[in-house]
């Protein structure tokens, strides 16, 4: 089988499985596969220059969409829709103690929760902070 069909169908799995996932790595090493399929056909006998070709693009198309990704989220009316939990009201699902995390329910989501007192399951709570996977609450503030 000659070289450029098995990039070729490297970059039809990435492809695929960049559709499951979509985390846009996939579709970097994808087209990266794409620019050795072309480096198969312009240069056939040269694996280490397809290979090269290969991952210089899908390094260049990472670099780059963070960048450009980067300058999109600092952009003026982006927000991401965790940065919007502050405030919100959620239920509590599992008992919080002031030792251990809860958990709480706001909307259809499910967070890891900590608070400065105990609350118990079924109680309405008031998002104060948010840091990283875990959500702050208190009791008996009015939130959105």
């Amino acid at each position: 089988m000659a070289a450029w069909v098995i990039w070729l169908l490297a970059a039809g799995f990435l492809f695929v499985v960049e559709m499951l996932t979509l985390t846009f790595y996939l579709l970097w090493l994808g087209v990266g596969a794409l620019a050795g399929a072309i480096a198969a056909l312009a240069l056939p006998g040269s694996f280490l220059a397809q290979v090269l070709v290969a991952c210089l693009t899908a390094l260049v198309l990472t670099i780059y969409s963070k960048r450009i990704s980067g300058k999109v989220r600092i952009g003026r009316g982006y927000q991401d829709a965790v940065d919007t939990l502050v405030g919100r009201q959620a239920v509590v699902i599992q008992d919080i103690s002031k030792e251990g995390n809860g958990i709480v329910k706001v909307g259809g989501d499910l967070w890891s929760a900590k608070a400065d007192e105990p609350i118990g399951k079924g109680e309405t709570v008031t998002i104060v902070q948010r840091s990283s996977t875990i959500v702050h609450v208190q009791k008996g503030r009015e939130g959105k």
